[in-house]
């Protein structure tokens, strides 16, 4: 049986990369070890394998076993952990607000205790919870902040990751060169690091935005290259996804047959990997090409196979809404989809999920020009509008938006750059890196001395020799002080000119 410290070197590359099968069998190691710590890294664990699987509320209850035990053993860093995850679990229940409130507190844990992996993961789950929500702005602030912790760190998955999740945004806002270039980034760091699972998955995410360009002839050929790798990888959750994604171009081309083929491909991969999530949103696209393609009753039946089925996320609940209200719509029921529609939009506009609120708004505006309603017609209209150019990056003022927080991003960045440069050149690099994170040094030692050292009769001796020279016997003597100072327990001040001043204690 191996050790604790074995498994969690392996199960740290598992997680990374998010492989599910591993993931399981090491949770059934650690189910071995007798140790307050293991049994909360397997609970932890399984929690995982239970998310990515799409059992929320079976996950959460891991997640909550592991919390207990990481609090029982004083464990803070454990705690902060587990603290995110559960936010990941609200975050994919639609509870963006519980999402926010668990990411924060576990920000607030990650920044007491000075982790910066930890406060990098916490800032990209908070940029997802904006990404979700409509708040572009926000997110891609959360993300670049990630970022630079990231390579701060030398943590290139990180880095990859986050790349990635700025060109999400800019693809959702439709600035679809600018999310092309970030996916080709992160792709290139996938490939550096030998993450073929980050490269599939970037691929496919660049495919996406060939779809989304209407560029169906390199989307598929994206989609075909990720979907291979998967298959070569075992990774069935990413089979179906592409799977997924390449129903949605053919969709988009209005080949509904082929489209629902490999939608009905994903959907059997994730009924046989429970992965109930997926299952709903596949079941969602597949009833919209029976719609597209006037298929009314394939539609009804489907539909009435989800009114049955538990669906946690809001968005696929919004849509299966929608879904009926068109049937009503064919039905000729009129007044039944207007009600079917604002239920839509009492949930769109409780779970804040702006893009999905305008989605509504313009099925409402049809439907009230159906109704020769001008009046709902030209305030449906207005509300879609407004939303519409709010969120979609192609207005001008959400663009400005987003260059404006770029802008100041980077500013911010310039100027701990230059504060640290200060700091750096005037004090010892550990207590330069203690000033930087705010800390007030007040050190006392008993016995403490300052050496300063002049060379005699420098000016002199330089006027005599070339700038090369003095620069190398410079070199030369500092080089004996340095030598010096280790050997005697002392620190390097500064340089300046010819002098040389040093402390020790």
């Amino acid at each position: 049986m191996r050790s604790f410290d074995e498994i969690r070197e392996d199960l740290k590359h598992a997680n990374d990369i998010n492989d599910v099968d591993a993931l399981l069998r090491y949770a059934q190691e650690l189910d071995n070890i007798d140790a307050p710590l293991a049994k909360a890294a397997s609970n932890r664990t399984h929690g995982k394998v239970l998310r990515l699987r799409s059992d929320h509320h079976g996950a959460l209850e891991r997640y909550n076993r592991a919390l207990a035990i990481y609090q029982e053993l004083g464990d803070r860093n454990g705690v902060a952990g587990v603290t995110g995850d559960i936010g990941k679990v609200r975050y994919s229940l639609g509870d963006y607000p519980a999402a926010l409130e668990y990411h924060h507190r576990a920000l607030a844990l990650h920044q007491e205790l000075d982790n910066g992996i930890g406060i990098a993961v916490d800032l990209c789950d908070i940029g997802n919870v904006y990404k979700r929500t409509g708040d572009y702005p926000a997110a891609l602030e959360h993300y670049h902040r990630a970022l630079a912790l990231y390579e701060k760190h030398g943590y290139l998955a990180g880095v990859a990751t986050n790349i990635g999740n700025i060109g999400n945004v800019y693809q959702v806002t439709g600035d679809y060169p600018a999310a092309l270039e970030h996916h080709l980034r992160a792709l290139a760091l996938y490939e550096e690091l030998g993450d073929r699972s980050g490269v599939a998955s970037v691929t496919g995410n660049a495919g996406n935005v060939y779809s989304s360009t209407s560029d169906y002839s390199a989307a598929l050929e994206h989609h075909h290259r990720a979907l291979a790798l998967y298959e070569e990888l075992g990774n069935r959750s990413g089979v179906a996804r592409i799977a997924g994604n390449i129903g949605t171009v053919y969709a988009r081309a209005a080949n509904y047959p082929t489209a629902i083929e490999w939608y009905n491909r994903a959907l059997a991969l994730y009924e046989e990997l429970g992965e109930q999530s997926g299952v709903t949103m596949v079941m969602s696209n597949i009833v919209s090409a029976y719609l597209d393609m006037g298929s009314g009753s394939e539609a009804q039946s489907l539909l009435a196979v989800m009114d049955a089925m538990q669906i946690d996320e809001p968005g696929v609940r919004i849509t299966r809404e929608q879904h009926h209200a068109a049937l009503q719509v064919l039905n000729n029921d009129l007044e039944g989809a207007s009600q079917t529609l604002q239920r839509a939009l009492v949930e769109a506009r409780e779970h804040k999920i702006r893009s999905v609120v305008a989605e509504v708004h313009k099925a409402l505006r049809d439907l009230a020009l159906k109704q020769n309603d001008l009046a709902g017609y030209v305030e449906h209209n207005n509300e879609f509008t407004r939303i519409n150019e709010e969120i979609n990056g192609k207005d001008t003022a959400t663009k400005l938006a987003m260059q404006a927080k770029q802008r100041e991003i980077e500013a911010r960045d310039r100027e701990t750059e230059k504060h640290m440069a200060v700091l750096h050149s005037t004090l010892p690099k550990h207590i330069a890196d203690r000033v930087a994170k705010g800390e007030t040094i007040n050190d006392h030692y008993d016995n403490a001395a300052v050496m300063f050292i002049d060379i005699v009769g420098f000016t002199s001796i330089s006027s005599t020799l070339t700038s090369q020279h003095v620069t190398t016997l410079l070199d030369a003597v500092f080089g004996i002080c340095d030598d010096a100072c280790r050997n005697n327990n002392a620190t390097r001040i500064k340089t300046v000119g010819d002098s040389y001043l040093a402390f020790g204690n």
